[in-house]
């Protein structure tokens, strides 16, 4: 047996050493990891600007991966090129995910789903518009009890959602007590019970079923117009907009930085602004616009690439990226939170939302920014 195999091994180096001549000469030494990132980007700048998108680019920063699973530029790459394949698109995620796990420690968003029960004292979610006076917060913190002296000497009344509902608008028996807002719509702001609340487009009373707009997110409060709902319920009418006792249902997006971000972490929450954008329907609109927020907390002069050796192959600002983040929220129709991301960059400050036309001119304002 041991014969056998040693005049076939010799048979087979007879055989290469008389076709040395044909062997081919120009054979590559391996490109190693950073060989496929430069050939990478070099294809990347190829396709991008010859408008010719393709798999050439991925597949370099594919074989980067597999080459080091650590390196997080490789995931940054594949994420990008991945934007221009749209057979690629619902796998960007996870390169961009991962070049951001990889960089700063943790991935800095989350996505919420919660409920909260509108307190009794409306100390959680607040009525900031029209402030309301104290007798009448007297009255709601009184919901509960049995039976309660209204601000009419000698008038004892069971207290109930009906009750505060007519009360606030002055409705039968209380038209001589009530300060009669009549029919308008109420404004508040709340906390969500997780932190660092970056994108939110409505609330949801699980009450009435009312959808409650978001105006803006400031300080870790979610400022809210909620609609007036009249409920006929029994011959009593519930007049509602988040109301004592009542459920609100919400999603949401957070952010929360570790510290330890670079300019990977950057570009790869910059990836996902676009990626959501380009999805569409399929995206997670709050994503998206959460990322946009979190690269303006990190760095509010973002450019792609700064300081790597890809810098300036994508000409992008934090202004076309919150103009992103509008766009989606305005495809949502959520114009308001559209609104207050185009007011964050100093556009928009004069639009008046209740003008006829004001999402028209949204629109306009959205596409200043986009092409800043």
């Amino acid at each position: 047996m041991k014969h056998k195999i040693a005049i076939a091994i010799l048979g087979s180096l007879v055989l290469l050493s008389a076709c040395g001549d044909q062997l081919p000469t120009d054979i590559p030494d391996p490109y190693g990891y950073q060989g496929f990132l430069d050939r990478g980007w070099a294809k990347y700048e190829d396709e991008i600007f010859s408008n010719e998108q393709g798999t050439g680019a991925l597949d370099y920063f594919k074989d980067a991966i597999d080459c080091n699973v650590q390196g997080i530029e490789g995931f940054v790459g594949a994420g990008w090129s991945a934007l221009f394949v749209s057979d690629e698109w619902r796998i960007a995620d996870n390169y961009f995910y991962m070049a951001i796990q990889l960089d700063a420690g943790a991935f800095p968003m989350m996505n919420p789903a919660e409920s909260q029960v509108q307190d009794t004292t409306w100390t959680v979610f607040e009525c900031i518009d029209p402030v309301l006076p104290d007798s009448v917060l007297e009255v709601i913190a009184a919901l509960g009890e049995t039976w309660y002296d209204w601000p009419e000497p000698g008038d004892t009344t069971l207290i109930d959602k009906v009750a505060i509902g007519a009360y606030l608008h002055g409705s039968n028996p209380f038209q001589n007590y009530g300060p009669d807002y009549g029919d308008r719509d109420f404004s508040y702001r709340f906390q969500p019970l997780a932190s660092d609340p970056m994108a939110m487009f409505t609330a949801a009373n699980g009450f009435s079923a009312s959808i409650s707009v978001v105006d803006s997110i400031i300080g870790g409060w979610i400022y809210i117009t909620t609609p007036l709902a009249v409920m006929d319920i029994g011959g009593d009418n519930y007049y509602v907009w988040i109301n004592a006792d009542d459920q609100m249902n919400y999603e949401y997006r957070t952010f929360t930085a570790t510290g330890s971000e670079t300019q990977y972490t950057y570009d790869a929450l910059a990836g996902i602004v676009m990626l959501q954008d380009i999805r569409g329907e399929n995206g997670d609109p709050l994503l998206g616009a959460a990322a946009a927020w979190g690269l303006d907390q990190l760095n509010s002069d973002y450019s792609f690439g700064s300081g790597r050796d890809y810098a300036g192959l994508e000409t992008i600002s934090n202004v076309q990226l919150k103009g992103t983040a509008a766009a989606i929220a305005y495809a949502n129709q959520a114009f308001m939170y559209a609104w207050f991301t185009c007011t964050s960059e100093g556009y928009g400050d004069y639009l008046d939302p209740d003008d006829p036309g004001f999402v028209v001119q949204l629109m306009a304002v959205i596409e200043e920014m986009l092409n800043s």
